[in-house]
């Protein structure tokens, strides 16, 4: 089931049933299904606040959000550092109260219409998404290599945001070489600054992206 999103701001219709390249952010709430209908509705209302603030820089015409049920994955078409920028937002506001794990991908994804003709996207990018954050610890930041290896070469800086964690085997045996988010440092704080601002802050509000360089 896809998040909510306004109609009149979907993808344009000769983009759909197109396979695109796309960063992909999948986000999952640690142990959502172990807690009980009460808390489940809380921490679910917790995540749509967090993710729509750490979206409000995102053009909506640029993603498209499907909704997981204990989390969400985000495919964004275009710059591939967005994913990053808004797992950095997302990892600002992961309070004890909202444990969450994170995992991001660049691959190949189909935009369509899903059985109530929202937005949706399938295919191999937003598979293997899943697949890394399933590898993440609770407050984690995990991308793959193929992510890596782009948003990487874009600056030294964004060199040093990443360490490698090693290889994985997922639960179809295939390897996955994964890579850890420090949000810690110089390389953060040239993130922060090369990151987008939101429409408000034209008006004087602050990003939360600044929190994460202080």
């Amino acid at each position: 089931m896809a998040y909510a999103e306004r109609p009149a701001e979907r993808p344009v219709n000769e983009e759909l049933n197109r396979t695109l390249v796309c960063s992909v952010l999948f986000i999952d709430i640690v142990d959502y299904s172990k807690h009980d209908v009460a808390e489940q509705v809380r921490l679910k209302q917790r995540f749509n606040s967090v993710l729509s603030s750490a979206l409000g820089h995102v053009e909506q015409a640029e993603r498209v959000i499907v909704d997981t049920g204990d989390g969400a994955a985000i495919a964004f078409r275009g710059d591939p550092e967005r994913a990053l920028y808004v797992a950095l937002e997302v990892f600002d506001a992961n309070v004890d109260d909202l444990p969450m794990r994170m995992g991001i991908n660049l691959g190949p994804v189909s935009l369509m219409r899903d059985i109530n003709g929202a937005d949706n996207v399938i295919g191999d990018g937003i598979n293997v998404a899943q697949r890394v954050m399933s590898f993440a610890e609770p407050g984690q930041v995990l991308v793959s290599r193929s992510f890596y290896e782009v948003v990487s070469r874009m600056s030294e800086e964004y060199t040093r945001l990443f360490h490698y964690e090693g290889s994985r085997t997922d639960k179809h045996v295939r390897e996955q070489k994964v890579y850890g988010v420090q949000a810690t440092g110089e390389a953060l704080k040239h993130v922060t600054a090369a990151a987008p601002r939101r429409k408000d802050d034209a008006q004087g509000g602050p990003a939360v992206l600044d929190k994460l360089s202080q």
